[in-house]
């Protein structure tokens, strides 16, 4: 009896742990805008999704990786910020988030060829837009988190980062279901693919919808944060490493 209720309580401490994690999502639309859920719905043939908005959270939301692929792909499935051609929207160094690189600006269109990009990072670290574009900006190494940029604000995908110090995305994995974003045809959700949702304006002011910008993104996995001691000195060993490769390159 004490194993099956020591058994029970183990379980209903994980239930609220992940009830926990999630970050509330205002699925009433009495803004008029379409909510989150009903995007979702929307992009899935013969839908409604499979993903629930509240209880389907991505754990592993702020720091990412790219896949053995070594590149992805993303495409903007809604935007309906105020800000919608201004934003941008990027990723950055895990190590030093001054370090960022910008994947879509402001004028690109969901459903256009300017809503459609790659992004690679080389051996040397440095950060590859579209295949053939070299930013020049040098990454620590494959890991990296996403930003969202406004009039006023930069908003990380790591809530420690952001000035309200609020969780400004969320993210969510494929189920299978098949998807249909913009003029592009219709496939399966993978397990390699997420749609992150963002909220554009300070925590004091936003009404927590998260579908200011909504984009998918494939070739990558959340990776579990680093205690901020071991993300130094991985920044540090591969900078290190980096380094050592660009003169080997040049030498």
């Amino acid at each position: 009896m004490t194993t099956t209720r020591s058994l029970a309580l183990a379980c209903l401490t994980l239930a609220l742990g992940a009830a926990a994690h999630a970050t509330p999502v205002n699925v009433s639309g009495a803004n008029g805008e379409a909510t989150l859920q009903q995007i979702l719905d929307g992009i899935t043939v013969g839908g409604p999704s499979s993903v629930d908005v509240g209880a389907d959270q991505y754990a592993n939301d702020s720091l990412w990786s790219l896949g053995g692929s070594g590149g992805a792909f993303s495409q903007i499935v809604i935007e309906l910020a105020g800000y919608a051609a201004i934003n941008s929207f990027g990723i950055y160094d895990a190590t030093d988030p001054s370090k960022f690189v910008e994947i879509f600006a402001g004028p690109a269109t969901a459903g256009t060829a300017s809503a459609r990009a790659t992004f690679s990072i080389l051996d040397d670290g440095q950060v590859v837009r579209n295949l053939f574009d070299e930013t020049g900006v040098y990454f620590a190494g494959n890991l990296f988190g996403f930003y969202l940029s406004t009039p006023g604000h930069t908003w990380y995908s790591q809530a420690a980062l952001n000035g309200d110090g609020a969780d400004h995305m969320v993210a969510y994995q494929g189920t299978g279901d098949t998807v249909k974003i913009g003029n592009t045809m219709a496939g399966p959700w993978a397990s390699n693919e997420f749609v992150m949702a963002w909220e554009d304006l300070a925590r004091n002011q936003w009404d927590y919808d998260y579908n200011d910008f909504v984009v998918m993104v494939e070739s990558v996995r959340g990776v579990s944060v680093p205690e901020p001691g071991t993300l130094a000195l991985f920044g540090l060993g591969l900078a290190g490493l980096a380094c050592a490769r660009r003169r080997g390159r040049t030498g």
